[in-house]
Order: structure tokens, then C-alpha cells, then sequence
């Protein structure tokens, strides 16, 4: 492609070096320059694209054992209060670990900030009459995801949301390149 771009510039380097190129070249330039724009806008709306790729992306193998931790420890605390479980969906959860990757990255704070957009987004796609949020962090503990669900459950407000009457949920995780890990579960109802 450099190459196109080089002889289509009239730069005669091009020709100099490879002189077989230069005969495949004979298409008129008008086309030419026609078949380089669309090549140009295939790239450019493959970078547009990315972005949205990246955070789809599959989550590594150690991430989903910590996500379907948490979601055991959570679960067997429910149902050691005579709740029922909570049921994992797809949708809830890929926001989850969205929020996650953003906390890791350094492009969310840690917390709750764009929960409402959060629900928003999952909204679309399953009606809710409520939803909740806890988010934790954690580094240097050989079972992280236990840390995680015991922070939540000394906490009042944390507590709450793992009691709640929700049927739904979504949990996502994230390591940062400190060995940090962000954990964000939704509830849903």
C-alpha cells in the first residue's frame, strides 16, 4: 500500500526499484486514486472500530475463574440467608467488566460513577424495576475474590445489594499492571 502511495505521488523511487510493480500499475488513475480512497476509509473506520473491539475483547482464563469465584461466594451467602441465586446474563455482566477495565486503566475512577449510564445501556435490552452496584479493589491477597466479597459484606450498603431481591447479575473483573484487581458486580431485577 506504501508502494501505491509513493508512485501514486509521483515519487519515482517506486518505479526505479521494482519495475514489474509499475506494469501492474496500469490501471487508469482515476480509479486508482478511487481504490485508494476506499482503502483509506476501510482503515479509518477499522480504527474507529477498535475501540469498541478492545473492550469485547475475551477475558483471560484467571479473570473468569475470579468472576465465577465471586459469583459462587456470593450465591452460597445468599442461600446460607435463605435467598435465592443469582442468575449470571451476558449483557449485565459485559458492562460489568467494561466498568472494570475502565477502573484498571485509569480512565473511571474507582467507584460508581457512571452507574446510571451503566443501567441505561443494560436497559435496553432487559427491562429492570431495580439495579444495584458494588465495586471493590483489591491487591496482595492470595484469594482475591474472597477479599472482595468479605469487604462487601462488612459494609452496610454492600451487604444490602448482596441481599437484595435481584434475580439477575453481572460481574466483572480487571487486573491492572500492578497486579491490582478491580471487581465490579451489577444486580439486577
Amino acid at each position: 500500500m506504501i508502494s501505491l502511495f509513493i508512485t501514486l505521488f509521483g515519487i519515482p523511487l517506486y518505479e526505479k526499484i521494482n519495475p514489474m510493480v509499475s506494469k501492474l500499475l496500469t490501471v487508469p488513475t482515476d480509479n486508482l486514486k478511487r481504490c485508494i480512497l476506499i482503502l483509506i476509509c476501510i482503515a479509518l473506520v477499522g480504527c474507529s472500530i477498535s475501540d469498541k473491539v478492545i473492550e469485547q475483547k475475551a477475558t483471560s482464563p484467571e479473570l473468569l475463574q475470579l468472576e465465577q469465584r465471586i459469583h459462587h461466594l456470593v450465591n452460597q451467602y445468599r442461600i446460607s440467608k435463605n435467598l435465592s441465586p443469582l442468575t449470571t446474563n451476558e449483557i449485565i455482566t459485559q458492562q460489568a467488566r467494561i466498568h472494570s477495565r475502565a477502573m484498571a486503566k485509569k480512565k473511571a475512577t474507582f467507584g460508581h460513577d457512571g452507574f446510571g449510564k451503566r443501567v441505561k445501556r443494560i436497559s435496553r435490552f432487559l427491562p429492570y424495576r431495580m439495579a444495584a452496584e458494588n465495586v471493590a479493589y483489591t491487591k496482595g491477597y492470595p484469594d482475591s475474590a474472597r477479599q472482595a466479597v468479605l469487604s462487601w459484606l462488612q459494609n452496610g450498603k454492600h451487604r444490602k445489594n448482596i441481599r437484595g431481591n435481584y434475580k439477575l447479575t453481572g460481574i466483572g473483573v480487571a487486573k491492572d499492571p500492578e497486579g491490582a484487581y478491580y471487581f465490579t458486580q451489577l444486580f439486577w431485577r
